[in-house]
């Protein structure tokens, strides 16, 4: 039985040694069985290596390319920001005056008045009161600097402390804030100060004054030695009496608070150009 088994186990190895060379015997140009079968196992693993590959250089490449779009995304609305505020600041100015030679004296120092800004902090105790500013010294921003919202709006002043990459802001709806403005229709002069839930109070405006009313503009007038003039502030919203001599009268800023991500800071007297 042991020379049997042997004799099997012998005819069983040159069996199979033959279907090994039989298989791998070549064919002329065409693949051998073996080569056949090999090819029918690892081609679907090598297509799903490849695609899986391709697939992850297609992820990068896509990576950098909306990062690459994400920073001139960035840069133009940085940009835009900064012309909307010099056309704002462009249509303030250029209303008092007329001639080329006096509009190129004012076109020159634009380029390098606005310090774009981010609002990174709120004043806990009072949120109409102040913010900080991401930008300080080191940036250029210094004391009493005027700060515009995106649209050119007035916001208020950089006040004390500024550090080296910080500056606060005191919001012209600060009830210790003080702007000199003026109606724009029939130029009516007040002091505007912050008021209750956001909105502001034009002061020392007598009650015999019937040249203002409703729903005018209001701008900032320029005497106060702190604001340039011809700045939008708010609108009235409402014109009330009471026992003192003065109107009380309630404007709404244009400026809002949800919106208050972004600034502008002036970083060029522009009372000097009026």
């Amino acid at each position: 039985m042991k020379e049997k088994r042997n004799l099997i186990l012998l005819a069983g190895l040159v069996f199979f040694h033959l279907v090994l060379i039989s298989v791998q015997a070549p064919k002329g140009n065409e693949p051998t069985y073996f080569e056949r079968a090999v090819f029918a196992v690892f081609a679907p693993i090598q297509h799903g290596v490849a695609a899986f590959f391709e697939k992850a250089r297609d992820v990068w490449n896509d990576y950098f390319y909306f990062r690459q779009v994400q920073k001139q995304n960035q840069s133009l609305r940085a940009e835009l920001f900064v012309l909307r505020q010099e056309n704002q600041l462009l249509k303030n100015i250029l209303k008092g005056y007329q001639g080329a030679e006096e509009i190129q004296r004012l076109l020159s120092p634009l380029s390098r008045s606005i310090i774009v800004a981010s609002v990174i902090g709120v004043d806990s105790g009072q949120v109409y009161k102040s913010v900080v500013l991401n930008k300080g010294s080191v940036d250029g921003v210094k004391k009493d600097m005027v700060i515009l919202d995106r649209r050119g709006h007035l916001v208020g002043r950089v006040i004390e402390p500024i550090t080296l990459k910080q500056a606060r802001i005191q919001l012209i709806t600060d009830e210790e804030s003080g702007v000199g403005v003026l109606s724009e229709q029939n130029r009516v002069i007040g002091v505007l100060n912050g008021g209750a839930s956001g909105k502001c109070l034009m002061r020392y405006v007598l009650k015999t004054n019937r040249d203002i009313s409703e729903g005018e503009e209001i701008v900032t007038s320029g005497y106060d030695g702190v604001y340039p003039s011809r700045i939008p502030v708010g609108k009235i919203v409402s014109i009330t009496e009471d026992t003192t001599l003065f109107k009380s009268i309630v404007v709404e800023p244009y400026f809002d608070f949800s919106e208050l991500d972004r600034v502008a800071v002036l970083a060029v007297d522009l009372r000097e150009l009026e």
